[in-house]
């Protein structure tokens, strides 16, 4: 009745294939998807960090109106992908604005937290005479 199955040696494989490659592949999954969230946390962080350049280095503005522009943009696209958002600028010698945009990226492992820090930098817009470009 059973003389058939008697020189079949591999009883029991594909389950223990199962149980080795299924959580290989799911970490490999899971790795991938934490990837692109960490880069999509990293674009929405240089997103934020450029609109708060645009703000602060136009004529008259101040530093301060590029930090709440930059927070606000952060806080509004980022809302689910960068965790905590923090913005910081410099620029205080009336050419360049800095903005810096940080944060955490949203993770599908617990206790595995990514840092996002993207910084943005352009020159301060003001008026110049034609024989004064300096």
């Amino acid at each position: 009745m059973f003389a058939h199955r008697r020189g079949h040696t591999d009883g029991g494989s594909s389950t223990l294939e199962l149980v080795i490659g299924f959580p290989v592949v799911l970490t490999l999954v899971l790795v991938i998807v934490n990837t692109a969230l960490w880069w999509h946390a990293r674009d929405t962080a240089m997103a934020a960090a450029q609109e708060g350049v645009r703000t602060g280095r136009a004529y008259g503005a101040h530093v301060g109106d590029g930090r709440a522009t930059a927070l606000s943009f952060a806080r509004a696209v980022g809302d689910g992908v960068l965790i905590s958002p923090a913005v910081s600028t410099s620029g205080s010698n009336a050419q360049t604005v800095v903005v810096r945009v940080s944060g955490r990226s949203v993770s599908l492992v617990p206790f595995l937290h990514f840092t996002v820090v993207q910084v943005a930098r352009g020159p301060v817009e003001r008026f110049t005479t034609p024989g004064n470009a300096s």
